[in-house]
C-alpha cells in the first residue's frame, strides 16, 4: 500500500464484505498472469486516474479476495485489478462491478511464464525450484524445462491457471473477455464499455506468438482442460 492508502486505511478501516458491499467498484479485472494484464492496468490508470485503480496483489489482499473474505479498498477506487481467482462471493461484495479478464493461448502463456521465471532468477521462488530440480540435473534448455513443467504438473495452479481462476465464475458469465492475440482490437472495444478512451500500452508484454516453438505444439493435449475453457474466446 502507498503511504496515502495506509493513512486512509488507518482512518477508514472498514472492509468490503458480503454484509458490507462496496457499491463504488464498477470493474473487477481478474488479472491472469502473463496475459498482458500489466498493460491493461496501465491503460485503466491513464484513462481513469491512479486513485481509481486499486491493485489487489500479494500484499494488498489477493489471498483474502480469493477466498471471498473481506478486503480493504480505498474509497476512491472504482476498479479492482489483480491476481486473484473468481469467487461466488465477489458478486455480493461488489454488486455493481462488471467482470473483465484477458486470456492468452494456453501453451504460449505458460511459455511466457517460464521466460519470466528464468529472467527473474534467484528473485523468483519458482526459479529456485527449477534450478534445483532441472538445471542442476542437466536439464538446461528452455524447451526441455517447459516440457517437464507441463507434463509433471510442477506448478499446478500456474500451469492450469484458467481452471483455477474461472472455477467459480465461468468466462461465459463475464461482461468482457479480451485476448492477447487481438489486443489492439479488444482494447478499443473495451473503451466503449468504460466510457473513457483506453490507450494501448506495452507494459511487460512478451511476443510469445512469434517466439513459441512449433515443435512443442504436441503438448496441447496435456492442457486439454485449459483449451476447453478459453477455446471459444481465443
Amino acid at each position: 500500500l502507498s503511504t496515502a492508502n495506509k493513512l486512509e486505511q488507518l482512518l477508514l478501516p472498514t472492509k468490503a464484505s458480503v454484509h458490507k458491499p462496496n457499491l463504488k467498484v464498477q470493474w473487477c479485472f481478474y488479472h491472469v498472469p502473463k496475459t498482458a494484464g500489466s498493460s491493461l492496468r496501465q491503460s485503466f490508470t491513464l484513462a481513469l486516474g491512479e486513485k481509481a485503480v486499486f491493485g489487489v496483489y500479494r500484499n494488498t489482499g489477493a489471498s483474502d479476495l480469493a477466498k471471498g473474505s473481506p478486503i480493504w479498498i480505498p474509497r476512491r477506487a472504482t476498479v479492482l485489478f489483480g491476481h486473484f481467482p473468481t469467487h461466488t462471493e465477489h458478486t455480493k461484495m461488489f454488486p455493481h462491478a462488471k467482470c473483465v479478464t484477458w486470456i492468452r493461448e494456453p501453451l504460449e502463456r505458460v511459455w511466457s511464464l517460464l521466460g519470466h521465471y528464468l529472467a527473474m532468477k534467484e528473485q523468483s521462488p519458482q526459479y529456485l525450484f527449477i534450478k534445483e530440480h532441472y538445471i542442476n540435473k542437466g536439464v538446461t534448455k528452455k524447451e526441455a524445462i517447459f516440457e517437464r513443467m507441463i507434463k509433471e504438473n510442477t506448478f499446478k495452479n500456474s500451469v492450469n491457471v484458467y481452471s483455477h481462476y474461472f472455477k467459480h465464475i465461468p468466462l461465459t458469465q463475464f461482461d468482457f473477455v479480451g485476448s492477447v492475440t487481438r489486443n489492439s482490437e479488444d482494447v478499443r472495444k473495451l473503451q466503449t464499455y468504460i466510457g473513457s478512451p483506453l490507450k494501448e500500452t506495452q507494459e511487460n508484454v512478451r511476443n510469445s506468438i512469434n517466439s513459441f516453438p512449433t515443435s512443442l505444439r504436441f503438448l496441447e493435449n496435456e492442457l486439454a482442460s485449459e483449451y476447453e475453457i478459453v477455446g471459444d474466446f481465443l
